[in-house]
């Protein structure tokens, strides 16, 4: 009976045994699911994220986005640079002379320190004084504040994403949050709750429209370890970043940093409040500098911001440069002669129209009626075209159609144009009506329904140094994997119209013509710039909350002879009677790339 009760205490203990086993095997296998494995199942992702965040503080010191570089690979989104970061802790962070050693490294009251660190309840970078982008700490500053030992106190390394560095947020964007785009963009991985719905994205340029490549594989964290009461454990803070050898990736653009920066600049100077300077590389049609006003802060995006506007890439009435599509219609439509005259007595006697200059310019020749913008000479020559004939130059010039050419890359799933603000233009709102005697004389001086974009303008500077190839206008060059290899690269290209090209004879008349609007015309200011200068000037009549305003152009190229660059610049909007503000800022540009040119051929 003693034997039977001592076996079947064994086989109690026995089972006993069995079931610990299976329940430890269980536990484990539970454990490897969600640490080992969370990839598998969406649901184990999300069980496993909770469990990291219960265990630690974390502070996104890199979104981990890639990179977009000017020509030269310099960043146009600005660089890492040391900031404070500081972490919430339960109890004293240190002593009295390490808050004011702190509090010196970083120009604020002790007590000022003291109260923003007791208040953190989630990691924080220290902001400066206009709450923008976190402090930069460099040099000693930033090793006094190592120095001072505070604890749950860091000098880490920040990356913002600041398109404003080098003054080309208008073009490259911005980034923010629009929940409804993103679910849009990325329904899967929402769904899958892998892109939460306040994560942001590109809203701007290229930011907006190379977005899918610009994600990049994870954010670069800064976390410290906490036990469930709160307390900070033991250990240093560690640096969680998702490591890929493609990721990251590097969008390299046309754009010149140094020149967009100075050109940026120069704008404030010139106090231009609206309007644009694009300039294009004279061989290749290029985008080298691109700059709007008036300008906002990429840091501080909120709804209704204004500013975001790119003037460059918008429509607004070209007034006389509109003139080099009128003669270049009537050249190649054999309607004018290049030895023709007319005469100009200040009146054209329909249409309301008259020249600029009181009592008119008497009798000109072809090529001094373009030299000083006869609007009665013109008015004459269009009245010898179509509404067809006009609108064909037009295209045949780039006006009237989009430009900068789709591009497309691995994976990409179809086209994506690089600049998504970029405007048509127009030359007529609608089909032309044969009984509106006014609307092709007013149109051929870039009144009524035309519309151009100074990056139209400055193509078709380029288009006539070219004998009429239209430019597409490059912004993207190539696109780089992290480990510095070549994903796909974008070459120039030419922009063709359906209608061909204008001759070669009259974009060589068109050239020589704006040759004389500086010599003798419209455009004397700009005889004694750095480089010999030619271009067309343009003045546009419009209406602003109920008031008339001009918009002022100027584009053309320089140096005569040897041609670099062509630009466009327009100033918007500005009171009647002023003076011509995109003369000056032509001028001011070309000395700038003069300037620039020179300093280059120095370092070569």
């Amino acid at each position: 009976m003693k034997e039977d009760r001592t076996e079947r205490r064994i086989r109690r203990i026995g089972r006993l045994g069995v079931a610990a086993t299976i329940a430890a095997a269980v536990c484990l296998g539970r454990l490897a699911w969600l640490q080992v494995l969370p990839g598998v199942l969406p649901a184990a992702a999300d069980v496993t994220e909770r469990a990291v965040v219960s265990r630690f503080d974390r502070l996104v010191a890199d979104t981990g986005r890639g990179r977009i570089v000017d020509r030269a690979g310099v960043s146009l989104v600005g660089l890492p640079y040391p900031a404070l970061a500081a972490f919430p802790v339960n109890g004293p962070r240190g002593e009295e002379g390490q808050y004011a050693q702190l509090a010196k490294a970083v120009g604020m009251p002790p007590d000022e320190l003291r109260s923003w660190l007791e208040s953190l309840t989630e990691p924080e970078f220290l902001m400066d004084r206009e709450g923008r982008a976190p402090l930069p700490l460099h040099g000693q500053s930033a090793r006094t504040a190592e120095e001072a030992g505070l604890a749950g106190v860091y000098v880490l390394p920040y990356t913002p994403r600041d398109s404003s560095v080098l003054g080309a947020q208008h073009v490259v964007g911005y980034v923010s949050q629009n929940p409804g785009r993103l679910a849009e963009l990325y329904a899967e991985e929402a769904a899958r709750g892998e892109m939460p719905l306040d994560a942001k994205i590109g809203g701007m340029g290229l930011e907006r429209s190379l977005e899918k490549l610009l994600r990049g594989s994870g954010p670069v964290i800064a976390q410290r370890r906490r036990n469930a009461g709160g307390d900070s454990l033991p250990g240093a803070l560690r640096i969680a970043q998702s490591r890929s050898g493609y990721y990251p990736l590097t969008v390299r653009t046309t754009l010149d940093g140094r020149l967009q920066r100075e050109l940026s600049a120069l704008a404030d100077r010139a106090g231009l409040k609206e309007g644009a300077i694009v300039v294009l590389d004279a061989a290749t049609g290029d985008i080298a500098a691109m700059v709007s006003r008036p300008a906002y802060d990429p840091l501080r995006i909120a709804p209704g911001l204004a500013g975001t506007e790119n003037h460059a890439l918008r429509a607004a009435a070209p007034g006389s440069i509109f003139k080099l599509v009128t003669l270049a219609a009537a050249l190649d439509a054999g309607v004018v002669h290049p030895k023709e005259r007319f005469r100009c007595d200040g009146e054209y006697g329909r249409y309301g129209l008259s020249c600029w200059k009181e009592g008119g310019h008497g009798v000109l020749t072809l090529e001094e009626a373009f030299a000083q913008s006869c609007n009665v000479a013109f008015a004459q020559i269009a009245e010898r075209l179509t509404p067809e004939q006009l609108a064909a130059a037009a295209d045949r010039l780039g006006f009237g159609r989009p430009l900068v050419r789709p591009i497309r890359w691995p994976g990409a799933g179809g086209e994506v144009r690089p600049l998504p603000e970029e405007e048509s233009g127009r030359v007529f709102a609608g089909r032309p009506d044969a009984r509106d005697g006014g609307l092709i004389v007013q149109t051929a001086i870039g009144q009524r329904d035309a519309a151009a974009t100074p990056l139209q303008a400055a193509a078709a500077v380029v288009a006539l140094l070219q004998g009429g190839r239209v430019p597409a206008p490059r912004i993207v060059a190539d696109i780089r994997y992290a480990s510095g290899g070549r994903m796909a690269a974008f070459g120039t290209a030419e922009s063709p119209s359906r209608f061909g090209r204008v001759s070669p004879r009259t974009a060589a008349f068109l050239l020589h013509g704006m040759e004389a609007v500086v010599r003798e015309g419209t455009g004397r200011a700009l005889r004694d710039a750095a480089w010999p200068l030619a271009g067309k000037s343009g003045t546009a009549q419009a209406m602003k909350d109920g008031r008339p305003v001009n918009h002022q152009w100027f584009a053309g190229f320089g140096p005569v002879g040897r041609p670099r660059y062509a630009a466009a610049v327009v100033a918007l909007n500005r009171p009647e009677g002023s003076e011509h503000q995109a003369v000056l800022l032509f001028r001011q540009v070309m000395d700038i790339l003069a300037a620039h040119e020179e300093s280059s051929a120095s370092v070569r």
